[in-house]
């Protein structure tokens, strides 16, 4: 299942190799003579001979929304188009793949209604829900221009994802298919066929929060017990007003930073962004917290207490101190550079 979420994001991180996904089983044996030793080959039935170690098969179509598919024998997903993401009933693991320009507008509008509102589409909160290409819609890592997944259509073109750029054909050499995926490297590659890359490059460069949109997301699916619909901190606005009215605090946090949220009753919880780690705070804590999480330095965290509060800044920095201790104890790690990442 981690290589089947690999090819379905285009994270690095699931497994070790790349991980190539056949609509027509015809291109197994050239596939494989691509393929190296940590690669896994996702082909369909009556395809996967034995002995092949690093094939997984799969039954059904994946092509159309509607369309399932049964992974190594057991695991039932099936595909949806973005766009009617709000009008669905989640009933299973589900793909949402944006499959157009409009659907990839969906999405970037979803993000900024959470960001401007605090609203989030409930479907996206379901931890059914695997959001197709996310790794697009981020800074690119510098290892980019790798080979992540391929998509290998039925016409035996090899494609970063089913909608993605065109990385050769059946029959190329892994050098061919790497080189090409160099030279295209960029957020847009996943989406070269739907999208003008330079206007989706635009569009992300106008939302550098949107990794940030993008853990919180991640959070939200798995956060345990608390309100059905939390606020989170920076969706919607924050505590600390200065951070929503002041144009002297322009910031953006880092996608890893904590997260503040609301928990039962006058308390708030910070999270941490895979949600194993949790504080509880009171309200005056939790501004404090707010200021520590946005400027990830305990003066500016002072200064921007004491601005909002309208008072001297040694008024509030033993609360600073205190809570930033009361966060490093409970193992929480604030970001090197909470400004400069999304």
């Amino acid at each position: 299942m981690r290589a089947f979420e690999q090819y379905v994001s285009g994270l690095r991180e699931l497994v070790a190799g790349t991980v190539f996904f056949l609509e027509s089983g015809e291109h197994l044996g050239d596939v494989l003579r691509a393929a190296r030793r940590r690669d896994i080959v996702l082909a369909p039935p009556g395809s996967v001979r034995r002995g092949d170690a690093n094939v997984i098969g799969y039954r059904g179509r994946f092509r159309e929304p509607g369309d399932r598919l049964v992974l190594d024998g057991h695991h039932v997903i099936e595909l949806q188009d973005y766009v009617a993401a709000p009008f669905l009933s989640i009933v299973a693991r589900t793909v949402l793949r944006q499959r157009s320009a409009e659907g990839v507008a969906a999405l970037l509008s979803d993000a900024d209604t959470a960001r401007d509102y605090g609203i989030f589409v409930d479907q996206l909160l379901s931890r059914a829900v695997l959001l197709e290409s996310r790794m697009s819609f981020t800074p690119t890592p510098a290892a980019a221009g790798t080979v992540v997944r391929v998509h290998v259509t039925a016409d035996g073109e090899y494609r970063d994802g089913p909608d993605g750029l065109l990385l050769g054909h059946v029959g190329d050499e892994r050098a061919e298919i790497e080189a090409a995926a160099v030279a295209g490297a960029g957020r847009g590659r996943s989406f070269a066929r739907i999208v003008d890359r330079r206007v989706l490059e635009a569009d992300l460069d106008d939302r550098p929060w949107l990794g940030r949109y993008l853990a919180a997301l991640d959070l939200l699916r798995e956060r345990p017990g608390g309100p059905g619909r939390p606020t989170v901190s920076g969706f919607g606005g924050h505590l600390v007003r200065a951070l929503d009215e002041s144009a002297a605090f322009p910031i953006v946090v880092s996608a890893d930073a904590p997260f503040l949220v609301t928990g039962e009753g006058d308390e708030y919880l910070v999270l941490d962004p895979a949600g194993h780690r949790r504080l509880r705070l009171g309200l005056e804590a939790a501004r404090a917290a707010e200021c520590l999480i946005a400027t990830e330095d305990e003066s500016s965290a002072t200064a921007l207490l004491a601005f909002e509060l309208g008072v001297r800044p040694i008024a509030v920095a033993p609360t600073i101190h205190e809570v930033r201790n009361a966060l490093s104890s409970a193992g929480f790690d604030l970001p090197s550079d909470a400004r400069g990442a999304a």
